[in-house]
């Protein structure tokens, strides 16, 4: 069939629907002082040596803040990972959580 430039030509996309949708971020924290922030890690690359060091950091930047360490959390990497993962809501507002830094690796 030859086409002109009246054709129709049906196109057909092999897309699917995304796995993963598109949500709302939270709104941006205009400072960390005075918030409480959690430590995320998989035990899988030096978070042992990053954390001290970024807590460390942070509280010289921002004086009263309140670091909520990934001990408390635990090992977020594993056969339980998804139930682990699933959890988290819940343990940050059970810990009054205000932003998260995670230490998750590829």
């Amino acid at each position: 069939m030859e086409h002109t430039p009246d054709s129709i030509v049906e196109v057909v996309w092999p897309s699917v629907r995304r796995g993963v949708q598109a949500q709302r971020r939270a709104p941006r924290l205009t400072s960390l002082d005075g918030k409480r922030v959690a430590f995320l890690w998989d035990y899988v690359f030096r978070g042992d040596e990053l954390f001290p060091i970024l807590g460390k950091e942070l509280q010289q930047r921002y004086p009263a803040i309140k670091i909520v360490d990934y001990t408390e959390f635990g090992n977020l990497h594993g056969s339980d990972e998804k139930e682990k993962v699933s959890a988290l809501p819940g343990q940050l507002k059970a810990r009054r959580v205000d932003a998260v830094v995670s230490g998750m690796g590829c």
